[in-house]
């Protein structure tokens, strides 16, 4: 199929060394009644938690070695699952020059600021449908965390802010989104990022949009993937939901994996604003962000939220990561193949 005028392909001749980035195989080749995502299984979602909110990693601060390993660690997901290359990318990296605050998030403002070179990792898949290939829904997830110190959410004994939940979970989701639409595409094209530099202002993303390698005109829908936390794993959340119309796509993709969609509760939506959906949703395009299931924001939650507590250790619960990650692939998979996609209310 010819390549559309703003991407251009890359030949994939990357060998890994297994020890480092551990590629899991591909699942087999799907059908209709038996979507890939339907046999993505629960070894998958835990070893990539496991790798990207590891301690060697030191919570993928951008800027540190880190998150450097946790970007390439994407970027070869990305080619492994046969990911096509965005035309002004250095293979499968954007890279976004950033100005960050010299202080931990959550810490008094110092008024410090200092330039950081980091990585927006980013690939795309085309869609199948020759009159639909040209709109892109864009997936996204942030891949950055606080890093390490002595701040507040750290302990005596543990200084590493290893975000499993924030956003190792959405990562997951986004690779795996990857892996499974590259297998089964949709009718539109679709395009995946994971972000930098969320966590100090949605710098990564906002990046983008204001250098973007893809023309913003043609994405017709992002959904964005972040989340702090969850303690209610028959759900999950959508900030933006009451926005877009229609929105009972939403609930017909994740009920067959025995989940409801509902929209972040009314004194939390807030949070809309302070993801990487809304650099996107001010250049009008609609945008939402999927999350873990949460019911209230209690102790269960707070336990992890910017905390060293954050980890992908034996009490994570990874039945409810395969099917959160597998809602939002199918969720992609109905926005891409829609007739009509979702516009703003």
């Amino acid at each position: 199929m010819k390549t559309m005028f703003f991407f251009k392909h890359f030949p994939i001749a990357t060998v890994l060394c297994a020890t480092i980035f551990c590629v899991v195989p591909v699942s087999i080749k799907s059908t209709q009644a038996n979507p890939p995502e339907d046999v993505l299984t629960l070894s998958e979602v835990e070893s990539h938690l496991r790798f990207i909110a590891s301690d060697e990693l030191m919570g993928r601060k951008p800027g540190t070695y880190g998150a450097d390993i946790a970007a390439r660690y994407i970027a070869e997901q990305f080619r492994a699952a046969g990911l096509q290359t965005v035309q002004g990318a250095s293979d499968y990296f954007q890279e976004a020059h950033l100005i960050m605050e010299n202080n931990p998030k959550g810490e008094a403002n110092t008024g410090i600021v200092k330039p950081v070179i980091s990585k927006n990792v980013i690939g795309y898949v085309e869609g199948k449908d020759p009159g639909m290939a040209n709109e892109l829904v864009l997936l996204c997830a942030h891949y950055d965390h606080l890093g390490t110190g002595r701040f507040k959410g750290s302990t005596d004994t543990d200084t590493i802010f290893n975000g499993a939940r924030d956003n190792g979970m959405g990562t997951v989701a986004l690779i795996c989104a990857a892996k499974a639409l590259a297998l089964d595409s949709t009718s539109r094209s679709v395009v995946f990022i994971a972000f930098t530099g969320e966590e100090a202002g949605c710098l990564g993303s906002t990046y983008f949009v204001e250098n973007p390698l893809i023309p913003l005109e043609k994405i017709v829908f992002v959904l964005n993937n972040d989340g702090g936390g969850f303690n209610a794993t028959h759900l999950i959340r959508i900030a933006g939901l009451d926005r877009i119309s229609p929105n009972e796509i939403f609930s017909h993709a994740v009920n067959k994996y025995g989940l409801t969609v509902f929209p972040y509760p009314v004194e939390y939506q807030y949070l809309y604003q302070e993801s990487d959906n809304m650099p996107f949703a001010r250049k009008g395009i609609p945008a939402v962000t999927v999350s873990p299931g949460f019911d209230k924001v209690d102790d269960e939650i707070r336990k992890y939220v910017h905390t060293v507590n954050d980890e992908a250790d034996d009490s994570f619960n990874y039945s409810y990561l395969l099917k959160f990650t597998k809602a939002y692939i199918s969720i992609a998979r109905a926005i891409g193949n829609s007739p009509c996609c979702c516009r703003w209310k």
